[in-house]
């Protein structure tokens, strides 16, 4: 027998999920509070430790919506979006998400060489952890 729950709660997740991360209860759409992950990403982590400030967050995330865009990162589709045969596409190779990452990462080795790049792309977009604080601070002056 089950029965009505006091609390007007949408559970979301496992012990896991609340071992390893912060869980903050949120209103939804519906009646319900939900539980979303607030540093499910390594850059939300260091956002939450004060490693980084909004600002190079922010960056981060732009850095990482660049490489969805280019297909570096994929995501998992979105099925509500509405498909149009209407053919009012940018075909302009030129304004493609390949080539404003291309630009993106070019910017960042010109200005931190290859290492640079490669700190990017494996705890920005990667979403490699690490708990090394030469390799954070040296994201969070790339991301400044």
């Amino acid at each position: 027998m089950t029965s009505k729950s006091l609390s007007e709660i949408n559970e979301v997740g496992n012990r896991g999920t609340h071992d390893h991360h912060v869980v903050e209860l949120e209103p939804s759409d519906s009646a319900f509070l939900r539980g979303r992950v607030k540093d499910q990403r390594f850059i939300d982590h260091l956002l939450m430790k004060d490693q980084i400030s909004m600002e190079q967050h922010r960056r981060g995330e732009h850095l990482l919506q660049l490489a969805v865009s280019a297909s570096v990162y994929l995501t998992s589709p979105k099925f509500t979006g509405v498909v149009s045969g209407g053919g009012g596409s940018n075909t302009d190779i030129y304004s493609s998400g390949l080539m404003r990452w291309h630009r993106e990462e070019k910017r960042i080795r010109k200005k931190w060489g290859d290492a640079g790049v490669v700190v990017i792309h494996d705890h920005v977009v990667l979403d490699v952890w690490t708990d090394e604080g030469e390799k954070v601070g040296f994201l969070s002056r790339i991301l400044s």
